[in-house]
């Protein structure tokens, strides 16, 4: 199976302007366009923050200011770090060089791991984050990681786009054979044009609100693909919140009887 991220990249490349002088406003070029002056943006913007709270410090180091000017340097270190690996794990999937370490996992612990992620951020921003277990183990087969990175992306979407006393909603659903995960916001909500790229590569649902890089639903799709499930996106529009259902097989094996 071809990975949906090397399909975008595949698609882009199509779409680049021929030596005839045709129109080159391709929307997958387009968002390739996008996605380098987002990405020089939200690297300036970390650098600047630091250069100047640098220059905070030296002018008066060991005091008050200096201490905050450190943990604003710290924050935008941070900040960049994360932009750098999301750069790297979507070049990684697109070449096909990452592997998935699959071993049996109840998927109620990921489901938890990533709520504790989120649990500083949900408070920060003065939201309410109702998580909505299953009684018994979920068992699949997965790649702890990965998985644990996905529900973490999504739960940061759902707190960086849901205002101050919304609710964010973690789920579990069991069914015959397969689980769902659902992830639901009351939030800004996505527009009907926008709804069906929004695991695009490049893709940006609100550039004028927070940019982004249009990275992480990528590649969230794609682990979820490789683990032979799947992820949709459901809005009914500006105003209504978000909705993520992330299907995965279940495999019935816990660590015990998996042998």
């Amino acid at each position: 199976m071809a990975a949906s991220i090397t399909s975008n990249r595949q698609a882009a490349e199509q779409s680049r302007p021929n030596t005839a002088g045709e129109p080159a406003a391709a929307p997958e070029w387009q968002r390739q366009n996008t996605f380098v002056a987002t990405l020089a943006h939200e690297l300036r913007q970390p650098l600047s923050a630091m250069l100047a709270a640098m220059a905070v410090a030296r002018r008066a180091p060991g005091s008050d200011a200096a201490r905050r000017a450190d943990d604003v340097m710290q924050r935008q270190l941070g900040q960049m770090g994360r932009l750098l690996e999301d750069l790297v794990d979507a070049t990684r999937w697109a070449r096909g060089q990452v592997s998935l370490d699959k071993q049996p996992l109840d998927l109620r612990d990921i489901m938890r791991d990533a709520a504790a992620d989120a649990a500083f951020a949900v408070a920060d921003a003065g939201q309410q984050l109702a998580i909505i277990d299953a009684r018994e183990s979920v068992w699949i087969s997965g790649d702890r990681q990965r998985l644990r990175q996905v529900v973490s992306n999504l739960l940061r979407n759902a707190v960086k786009y849901t205002p101050r006393d919304g609710r964010i909603t973690l789920a579990i659903e069991r069914m015959a054979w397969t689980v769902t995960l659902r992830v639901a916001d009351s939030g800004r909500g996505i527009e009907a044009d926008a709804l069906p790229h929004v695991f695009d590569l490049f893709s940006q649902a609100h550039p004028e609100a927070d940019p982004g890089l249009g990275i992480g639903l990528a590649v969230a799709r794609e682990i979820v693909l490789r683990h032979g499930g799947s992820i949709d996106a459901r809005s009914e529009g500006i105003g209504h919140g978000s909705e993520f259902l992330i299907r995965l097989p279940l495999t019935g094996l816990s660590p015990c009887n998996a042998a």
